[in-house]
């Protein structure tokens, strides 16, 4: 195989079209069935070998009906359980529960996979976190609001409401790993009063900041338990070939919020620290044009100057894929270029569709890998 191409898209709610595609109201079944077919064609058009799926369907039976129809010549990568909590996914409701994450690995391509066990990643960020990231939870402090008073509640926990999913894949007796992700939202539903820019908004609104930093919180913290698993894979391998990918709901740069209240970035976060190079990821559109960077639209009230092109969808990787001498190369390097945002396929599957037809209000991510010349 001389080179393979990795996508990362967020279905919008595949979970729910699944339910539509079964309405007794003849109309309301045929718009879903409309948007399914839209959904197959954009995924035949992108033409990827792996193909990560965030907000996929609720459960191995539901994934499989469903990607059985937009999805035919790929194979799903499963656990074999019908239990949740084999998938680390928490909730049962509509925002938690139907969120799922899935790998589809094309049938004709000669990739072999599996998938990590919790139990493992959770031991690895375990060992790598000296013992603050145990069964796959970890304590966590921020503000909170109740009886008219902002204060800091500090003994508090968390763990992913949608656990990462490790794929272990082999070509040709390489073998690599790509860890998809979909971390917490951002969002909240505290609605703040008076304009946002007013110059006593947030004072005004101690509710809603403590909402605000609670989230943030929570998202950087799942950013570092990803890192922990990334760390402790290095420290056993320092060459091991890496992938992370998904909608990591940040990106990119310092929004208002984070400005004001904790001036970081979570990407900057999960890709490491330069002073330790052999480990950084790099991030797969380092080098595509920069007025294509961004993989949503989404009109922020909170931050009414900022850009609404904003980029959730990620795929970075370990030194391995690249031109590094101080790491061993992986079998594939990362095609120089080879990083996109696949508006023009996505503008093509959907241009001349109604809005009920629309596959979904995120753009997929891909990245091509070729493989190297012998030496």
């Amino acid at each position: 195989m001389q080179s393979f191409k990795l996508t990362a898209w967020n279905i919008e709610h595949s979970d729910k079209l699944l339910d539509e595609l079964d309405a007794t109201d003849p109309d309301a079944r045929a718009r879903a069935e409309a948007r399914r077919d839209a959904i197959a064609e954009e995924i035949a058009a992108l033409d990827a070998d792996i193909l990560l799926v965030t907000e996929g369907p609720n459960g191995e039976a539901r994934a499989a009906a469903f990607f059985d129809a937009v999805a035919p010549g790929y194979r799903l990568a499963v656990r074999g359980s019908a239990d949740r909590r084999d998938y680390g996914m928490r909730g049962t409701d509509a925002t938690t529960g139907r969120q799922w994450i899935w790998f589809l690995v094309r049938e004709r391509a000669p990739i072999t996979t599996s998938l990590v066990h919790l139990d493992r990643w959770q031991a690895l960020a375990e060992a790598s976190s000296g013992g603050a990231h145990a069964n796959g939870r970890w304590d966590v402090s921020f503000p909170k609001f109740g009886d008219e008073t902002l204060s800091f509640d500090i003994d508090r926990n968390h763990g992913h409401w949608r656990h990462p999913q490790v794929l272990l894949a082999e070509i040709d007796g390489a073998r690599f790993e790509v860890i998809g992700a979909h971390c917490k939202s951002k969002f909240t539903r505290v609605r703040g009063r008076g304009e946002p820019l007013d110059a006593d908004f947030f004072a005004n609104n101690p509710k809603l900041v403590a909402e605000l930093i609670k989230a943030r919180t929570k998202i950087t913290t799942e950013c570092a338990d990803i890192r922990h698993y990334v760390d402790a894979r290095f420290e056993a391998d320092p060459g091991a070939a890496i992938i992370v990918a998904g909608d990591l709901n940040d990106g990119p740069g310092k929004e208002r919020i984070e400005r004001r209240f904790l001036y970081h970035d979570l990407i900057g976060a999960l890709q490491g620290e330069v002073f330790f190079a052999r480990r950084f990821l790099n991030h797969a559109l380092f080098d595509a044009p920069e007025d294509t960077r961004w993989s949503v639209h989404f009109r922020d009230k909170l931050d009414p100057g900022r850009d609404p092109n904003i980029l959730l969808d990620h795929i970075l990787f370990s030194q391995s894929f690249t031109g590094n001498r101080q790491v061993t190369p992986f079998a594939y390097r990362a095609r120089a270029g080879g990083g996109c945002v696949e508006h023009d396929v996505h503008h093509a599957v959907t241009g001349p569709r109604p809005q009920h037809a629309l596959t979904s209000d995120h753009t997929p991510v891909s990245m091509v890998f070729d493989k190297r010349p012998a030496a």
